[in-house]
């Protein structure tokens, strides 16, 4: 009877020494793991880089609708895919990221002339799709393949912890650097020509073949050359001659000025019609424009140059405002003796009235380019006080160093189908309430539905600190149009700093003469505000159920920027041709 021998077990000891032996060597785990973490970055600073890329054809905030989401679901499936791909994908992945992030820009260039057929809701998702999402697959991939040299065992953890412990870590470090470098990029952008919307994409190329060295790289070749040479929107100047001659043969605009800056991509353009304009251009919206004075518009009557936007003018009738409750004894100054703060500058069509009527005009402006354009390409007056600040700041400090300074406030933030919700805030617009004098006035420009909760959300909250307001659009509703239809119009609520009790009847308006015309069309149009454009908006106190905005409660206005985004957009595309916002 023959007896099976048993297999002596290994002492413990024994086991320990070796798993000891199999175990990498700190250096490699150390290495390893940079390389991790690196490509994690990577991939988190290339989320706003897409985004800035996508915002001059799309806007800022339609270009978010479905990005976090899809960044979620990217990661994940990088993650979750990974064991099962591992045996048909390569260990050389990650040499792949460097090449399509040198193909991003060429991809761009050709998918954007069809931003329009792509759609608002799902072009900006379809476009990511084949550039920034493909980048953070390949990047979690290969940085989870790098990580498997961590052994967790050594640690008292549960199991599930630790199977969750590194791919949790992993997808903190992409979300947590892309909310970072949104946040900085936006300073850095003009900076240099690496510190542009293609600059940042070729970096990112750069800064991947670096860490990865190996000949694939050679596949991005093409797309280098056709970035340098070809790609309109690269920050050179024979891309800017190539932009200027495609705009001209198909579009007959031509770009005097860009750059790219901290509100985004600004640009001055010039349409070559008999009757000429020339426009401020800020990612997907404008800023302002002016019809030209061509020989064809001077047959027209036309002797100035003349705002395309008729609210503009609509602002300046903030000096034709009369307070009819203010106190018999209030002595009126003339204009000479008077000061103005004007909060956002666009091309400066309602502060050069302002000065040209002797008031001590103060601009605050957060773009220094945007100041400087309108200087050099819409003749903004020198004779003004120029503050390139954040609004929120020079108010804050401004309203509690020298209350009660200035006698009229304009106030005009909007841009692409959203405004600075910070600017809308009751802490904001009490600030405002302070710089006024007694028997000042100011004009706030707001572009919404009012039929959208962050319309009423606004209003409310303007109400809730100026006592007498009242509200003007500045066009008639179209003839098609009909009562719960979508309306997205510029309004401008004129409101007093005090009405003696007597509420929005405190405010009338005194007829304009002909020195506040100044031999102007628009302005003899549209400077007088209209009884037909009013619009009666009732204030809702907050005793009865009224709501108002404060710094705590900017999420609100937020939840409505994707609707008035996307309305915006809209509008955009019928404002200037398909082919100038794809441009740049």
């Amino acid at each position: 009877m023959s007896t099976r021998q048993k297999t002596p077990k290994k002492p413990k000891a024994a086991k320990e020494a070796e798993k000891e032996a199999r175990q990498l060597p700190t250096s490699t785990i150390l290495k390893n793991v940079g390389r991790a973490a690196a490509l994690l970055l990577i991939a988190g600073i290339a989320s706003p880089v897409s985004q800035l890329n996508l915002s001059p054809v799309y806007g800022s905030i339609p270009s978010s609708l479905h990005h976090q989401r899809s960044m979620t679901f990217t990661a994940i499936a990088a993650l979750i895919a990974r064991n099962s791909l591992k045996k048909y994908v390569p260990d050389s992945i990650a040499e792949y990221i460097a090449v399509i992030a040198y193909w991003t820009p060429v991809i761009q260039f050709f998918l954007f002339p069809y931003s329009s057929q792509l759609g608002i809701e799902y072009g900006p998702l379809i476009i990511e799709s084949a550039t920034y999402f493909p980048v953070l697959f390949l990047s979690v991939y290969a940085a989870f393949d790098l990580l498997d040299c961590i052994d967790l065992s050594q640690f008292n953890l549960p199991n599930t912890v630790k199977q969750i412990l590194l791919p949790m870590a992993s997808y903190f470090t992409v979300s947590t650097t892309a909310k970072i470098a949104s946040a900085t990029l936006p300073s850095l952008v003009g900076n240099h020509i690496y510190f542009t919307r293609i600059g940042f994409q070729m970096l990112l190329g750069s800064v991947s073949a670096f860490l990865t060295p190996s000949r694939v790289i050679l596949f991005a070749f093409p797309a280098i050359l056709h970035t340098l040479w070809a790609n309109p929107h690269h920050p050179s100047e024979s891309a800017f001659i190539k932009a200027n001659a495609t705009l001209a043969s198909t579009q007959n605009f031509t770009i005097l000025a860009r750059q790219e800056s901290n509100t985004g991509y600004v640009s001055v353009l010039e349409n070559h019609a008999d009757i000429a304009f020339r426009i401020l251009r800020c990612d997907h919206s404008l800023l302002g424009g002016e019809w030209l004075v061509t020989p064809e518009a001077y047959k027209n009557g036309q002797r100035q140059r003349e705002t395309i936007f008729s609210v503009f003018v609509l602002l300046e009738a903030v000096r034709l405002v009369k307070n009819t409750a203010a106190d018999d004894k209030t002595i009126v100054l003339p204009d000479e003796k008077k000061s103005a703060l004007v909060v956002g500058l666009g091309i400066g069509t309602a502060p050069n009235a302002l000065i040209a009527h002797g008031i001590n005009t103060t601009i605050v402006e957060l773009d220094p380019v945007v100041h400087h354009y309108a200087s050099k390409f819409f003749n903004l007056s020198p004779n003004h006080n120029a503050v390139i600040d954040d609004a929120v700041a020079y108010v804050d400090r401004t309203s509690r160093a020298k209350p009660k300074i200035y006698d009229y406030i304009i106030h005009d933030v909007f841009t692409g189908g959203a405004e600075p919700a910070a600017l809308f805030t009751k802490e904001f617009l009490t600030g405002l309430y302070d710089l006024l004098t007694d028997d000042g006035a100011v004009a706030i420009n707001y572009a919404g539905d009012l039929a959208l909760g962050s319309t009423q959300l606004v209003l409310n909250t303007i109400h809730t600190v100026f006592p007498a307001c009242r509200l003007f659009r500045d066009q008639p509703p179209s003839s098609d149009h009909k009562p719960g239809d979508p309306d997205f119009i510029n309004m401008v609520v004129f409101c007093l700093k005090k009405d003696n009790g007597k509420g929005k009847k405190a405010l009338t308006f005194r007829a304009a003469t002909e020195k506040d015309i100044m031999e102007s069309l628009a302005r003899r149009s549209y400077l007088q505000p209209k009884k037909e454009l009013e619009i009666n908006y009732e204030y809702v106190p907050r005793s009865q159920g009224g709501r108002e905005m404060t710094r705590a409660d900017v999420g609100e206005l937020e939840k409505y920027h994707k609707e008035g985004a996307v309305s915006h957009w809209r509008i955009m595309r019928t404002v200037l041709p398909d082919g100038v916002w794809e441009m740049w």
